[in-house]
């Protein structure tokens, strides 16, 4: 669809990020999955936003390798923590990465990326909702660990 408008709707979020005196991040231009994505730090965290050129409506807002999974055992755990945040955390999803070798969250919204309207204290909300499903994921999974180590 339009690389155009997926690039805009970055540099939207580039602004609510400066306004919130967050560092801008980094625009960068996936040709292969035809996305405009902005890398940037928050909290002393990495994320990333995807603005999709065949669906600019679409954004995904994402807390990639938060934990890395060693093993066929901890993934079975990773399996069911999944579970559990995804029905007990607002708006996040936690799932594996394709290799099944680290898990990331995902908070997916849809706004007029034309005319985009977002505030700024909502984006940071979609922040923090991320930071907290991560949060319950390590905490659930540390509480599976738990009882092993005694």
């Amino acid at each position: 669809m339009s690389r155009e408008v997926a690039e805009g709707l970055t540099q939207f979020f580039q602004s609510l990020l400066d306004e919130e005196g967050i560092n801008r991040g980094q625009v960068q231009w996936d040709e292969q999955a035809q996305t405009s994505d902005l890398i940037f730090k928050f909290d002393g965290r990495n994320y990333i936003l995807i603005a999709d050129a065949d669906d600019v409506d679409f954004v995904r807002l994402l807390f990639p390798n938060f934990w890395p999974i060693e093993n066929d055992a901890e993934l079975a755990g990773a399996l069911q923590a999944i579970s559990f945040v995804n029905s007990h955390c607002k708006g996040v999803k936690v799932h594996a990465t394709p290799d099944n070798t680290n898990m990331a969250a995902t908070i997916e919204f849809l706004l007029t990326a034309r005319q985009p309207q977002l505030s700024s204290a909502l984006f940071l909300r979609y922040l923090r909702m991320l930071n907290n499903g991560a949060e319950e994921f390590a905490r659930v999974m540390r509480a599976m660990a738990a009882p092993q180590q005694g």
